[in-house]
């Protein structure tokens, strides 16, 4: 296996059609803060919005239409790290930008790239990020993990573990969880669903009565709770799912396994649970027909990977 120079997600950057009910949405309901917001008069085209993590930003909002996913952003150690994964892209046959400072948000050092299903990834280091870290009650962290749909999952799968370096921790078919470089469980998941959409974003809170909290948050505010409370199996966090601004597939998480190299893969038949449940406790509905249908919606824009 290569080395793996990712660290976890940075940040999801999102076209929404309207861009102030979506602010709102990511301040008010889900708990994020808002960094270099222009004054309202100003009515920018994009906004941004941090977790209590040091990450500059975890979620970009950009207006237009139709909604889609405008790229995925990795967090790598070092300029070093960003420019041997650099080279372990190009190998793989893709071609990525070249490695240089941005300015976009949060500035640093990076590149981007379309990944085998034309979905926009980035990768960087030296961002402007927070000194302000601690916990705050009801507020995401950061991104536990994007779930991504897989048109050519074979070759997804070989991008994310040849060129990327990511590991496979856990099956349990159509998905399959996949380690990086943190003690997370896992930061990315592929479904095999024979598109190359988005299947959900999930937000770590700092434990379970957050998320308890956040279901009844959402709820007063007219977000029903379209899969949830539960335990999953791989990776043993507990969730709730939610459908965003636009229907955006969203799920709020805690108590996510920490490992490290001694873990032991396990495959899909380990993780089968009894007929009749859909997680670990065995109390929780199956998912609404409603987030079966959104959790295929959101495609990528065309551009996104450049960031310069």
């Amino acid at each position: 296996m290569p080395a793996c120079h990712i660290r976890g997600l940075r940040s999801v950057e999102l076209v929404v059609t309207n861009l102030d009910e979506a602010a709102r949405f990511y301040e008010s309901v889900w708990g994020l803060d808002p960094v270099e917001t222009p004054p309202p008069d100003a009515r920018p085209a994009a906004r941004y919005f941090r977790g209590t993590a040091h990450y500059h930003h975890v979620v970009g909002l950009h207006r237009g239409a139709p909604p889609a996913v405008v790229r995925i952003v990795f967090d790598v150690a070092d300029r070093q790290a960003v420019d041997a994964l650099h080279r372990a892209i190009a190998a793989a046959g893709i071609e990525p930008t070249a490695p240089a400072v941005l300015t976009t948000a949060g500035g640093g050092y990076g590149f981007g790239c379309k990944d085998p299903d034309g979905r926009n990834f980035a990768f960087v280091c030296d961002c402007a990020d927070h000194a302000d870290t601690a916990d705050r009650p009801d507020r995401p962290r950061k991104i536990a993990h994007v779930n991504l749909n897989a048109r050519d999952f074979d070759r997804s799968l070989a991008f994310f573990t040849g060129a990327l370096g990511f590991r496979v921790i856990d099956d349990n078919a159509p998905l399959w969880f996949l380690h990086c470089a943190s003690a997370d469980h896992c930061s990315i998941v592929l479904a095999k669903t024979n598109l190359p959409t988005l299947n959900h974003v999930a937000f770590e809170l700092p434990e379970f009565d957050s998320v308890m909290r956040g279901m009844g948050r959402l709820q007063d505010n007219g977000y029903p709770i379209e899969w949830g409370p539960g335990r999953h199996g791989p990776g043993n966090n507990v969730f709730a799912y939610f459908c965003g601004p636009d229907e955006v597939p969203l799920e709020y998480t805690a108590e996510i396994l920490q490992i490290d190299d001694s873990y032991q893969p396990r495959p899909s038949a380990y993780w089968k649970f009894a007929p009749g449940r859909s997680d670990q406790w065995g109390i929780t509905r199956p998912r609404s027909a409603r987030y079966y249908r959104v959790q295929r919606l959101f495609g990528f824009t065309a551009d996104g990977d450049c960031l310069a």
